[in-house]
């Protein structure tokens, strides 16, 4: 399936619509409404305060304090490993990938974000999410560097599903948290996996 033109032609479908949706209000903001009404309903209800705690530090996952430098980490290991420059460059074409796309798009369509709380003038809108795509493209370019300069395929294999678990986990923290709509997220899981499809396919990789 990752193999197939049809998986990012696919994302990149979801991605188109939900921003389409996004922009003119369409009818699925109600699908939004309803995951952040069930979500605070959820939290409000749950007697684990750690569990929120937790939320909360997962999220920084997704911030750029702590997504890239365990991409240059990540990079630099794969580097050394492989004893090539090629990492080098597949993270400097995923960074200019991710801001070239995630930054244009928050400015351009400036959503408001859950609490509903109006836009300043030169502020970032929520759409899509910056942290769920950060920690994807981010953390999913080192597992992915690093896993080719694995021999043991059930440790590549490990690497990878480990880092897709705390991605994951990010776009949902976001929402248990209310930081993010629900739309936003699956904007950032869209927009990730056709980036790293395309860093698949291209770019240049060590052997």
């Amino acid at each position: 399936m990752l193999k197939s033109i049809w998986f990012p032609v696919a994302l990149l479908l979801v991605l188109v619509v939900l921003t389409e949706q996004v922009v003119t209000h369409g009818p699925l903001l109600a699908v939004d409404r309803w995951v952040r009404h069930t979500t605070v309903h959820l939290v409000a209800e749950s007697s684990a305060t750690w569990l929120n705690t937790l939320a909360d530090y997962w999220t920084d996952f997704g911030s750029s304090a702590v997504a890239i430098p365990l991409m240059v980490l990540g990079t630099l290991t794969a580097a050394v490993r492989a004893r090539s420059w090629k990492p080098l460059a597949v993270s400097l074409l995923a960074g200019a990938a991710l801001f070239a796309t995630v930054i244009p798009g928050k400015i351009l369509i400036g959503r408001p974000g859950p609490e509903g709380q109006p836009m300043s003038p030169g502020e970032w809108g929520w759409f899509p999410s910056g942290h769920t795509s950060t920690s994807g493209v981010c953390l999913g370019t080192a597992a992915w560097l690093l896993g080719l300069t694995l021999a043991s395929g059930r440790l590549r294999r490990l690497l990878h599903g480990a880092t897709a678990f705390v991605c994951f986990g990010v776009g949902v923290t976001l929402i248990w948290c209310n930081y993010h709509w629900f739309l936003d997220v699956v904007a950032g899981w869209s927009l990730t996996g056709v980036i790293l499809w395309c860093l698949v396919r291209w770019a240049p990789r060590p052997r």
